[in-house]
């Protein structure tokens, strides 16, 4: 099964879980989801905070949370350029 379907059978799972009040049936959804969005990492691996989507591409892990870093000014950086 692609994560694709992982993914789209876990969300299922949380909304039939919160149709019919089955906290389980929701909380097991929502754990199927984290394994199929966040595979483990490998074991002694350094996790940058890159992963690749459906087309193979590589993305930031926290898209939200890549746009919002700030970087320091070394002062190398030509006048006028905005961080």
């Amino acid at each position: 099964m692609s994560k694709f379907q992982e993914r789209a059978e876990a969300q299922t799972k949380q909304i039939i879980g919160q149709m019919l009040g089955d906290e389980l049936l929701v909380k097991e959804g929502k754990e199927q989801q984290r394994e199929a969005t966040d595979p483990p990492s490998p074991a002694g691996g350094k996790d940058q905070g890159i992963v690749r989507d459906e087309r193979g591409q590589e993305q930031p892990k926290d898209k939200e949370r890549a746009q919002r870093v700030s970087r320091v000014d070394k002062g190398g950086d030509p006048p006028g350029k905005k961080a």
